[in-house]
């Protein structure tokens, strides 16, 4: 039976559906066993035609983005109603994404600094017209909506996507593995006692070692194994992209946590060290940590 399928973007980069179409001609064992029903990012479909749609008609839903305005909301939403099972695809749908960082900052602050202080300003105002409402702060989307499948990523991987996909056709369960990036990668490990950090174009990587026992923050350790250690393969530190593994509730604080006990340095080195903490340690889910819904929580007492 063909199966119907629905992927539809919020607030976001778009990569997902870079990395579906990256299956190129391995598309063609799963396109002949859908159905795609609503797809804006290739085909003019409009938000009409998927509100006009008879609940739970779609098999799958595919959202990928987060919602940074109220459009993003009732998309979905509606995503949501349509479909029997809704995918979190990617991770800003899963835990906010790199916008989730703007949780920092009120959205006044956001639009001030976007519309009228920003260097490439040349005319200094803030839209009010032909735009959708913003909302005032990121949240993941299974915080909004129930989803079936959270799929991580930054983006996923199109192995990870094809994965995802087939197991749905075929009505098999899909389960996040309980690994890390440190599982995947190759390189040597030792007991780590670390000195002094470095940014990722200091001095000289050994290309045999683990990059964090060098000094580099490589977050593998944290980061759950879905990208085959992509990064670290190649030398380049991973930045903790897809997310925690799964029963780790709040990504940052474990990596705050372990380095807290593998570095020799004192508070104030290790400071200095990572000037944009927030930004080093919750790169794509700060709007899933516990640090942005206590600051939710003070804005919600200030309103008050």
């Amino acid at each position: 039976m063909v199966k119907r399928i629905a992927l539809a973007q919020l607030s976001s980069c778009w990569g997902c559906d870079q990395s579906l179409v990256d299956l190129h001609l391995r598309l063609l064992d799963v396109l002949p066993q859908l159905e795609i029903v609503y797809w804006p990012a290739v085909v003019d479909y409009k938000l009409a035609d998927l509100e006009s749609m008879p609940k739970d008609s779609i098999h799958f839903g595919f959202v990928e983005g987060s919602c940074r305005t109220k459009e993003d909301e009732h998309l979905l939403k509606v995503m949501r109603e349509k479909s029997k099972v809704l995918v979190a695809w990617g991770s800003c749908s899963a835990y906010g994404g790199v916008q989730g960082l703007g949780n920092q900052w009120d959205l006044e602050d956001l639009l001030e600094r976007k519309f009228l202080l920003a260097d490439t300003i040349t005319d200094s105002r803030i839209p009010t017209e032909n735009l959708p409402g913003f909302t005032e702060q990121i949240v993941p989307n299974p915080s909004i909506v129930p989803f079936e499948v959270i799929l991580p990523g930054c983006p996923p991987t199109p192995d990870n996507t094809a994965e995802a996909l087939t197991a749905l056709i075929t009505g098999k369960p899909y389960d996040l593995p309980n690994k890390t990036v440190c599982d995947q990668c190759p390189k040597e490990r030792k007991e780590k006692n670390i000195k002094q950090f470095h940014r990722a174009h200091e001095g000289h990587i050994d290309p045999n070692l683990c990059l964090l026992d060098q000094g580099y923050l490589c977050l593998g350790f944290a980061t759950i194994g879905l990208c085959g250690a992509q990064c670290p393969t190649v030398n380049t530190p991973c930045k903790g992209c897809f997310g925690p593994p799964p029963g780790i509730a709040d990504h940052g604080a474990k990596i705050i946590s372990a380095l807290g006990a593998i570095a020799d340095m004192t508070p104030e080195q290790l400071e200095k060290s990572f000037p944009d903490p927030l930004g080093s340690f919750y790169f794509t889910d700060y709007a899933a940590s516990y640090l942005s819904k206590i600051r939710q929580k003070q804005r919600s007492e200030k309103k008050k």
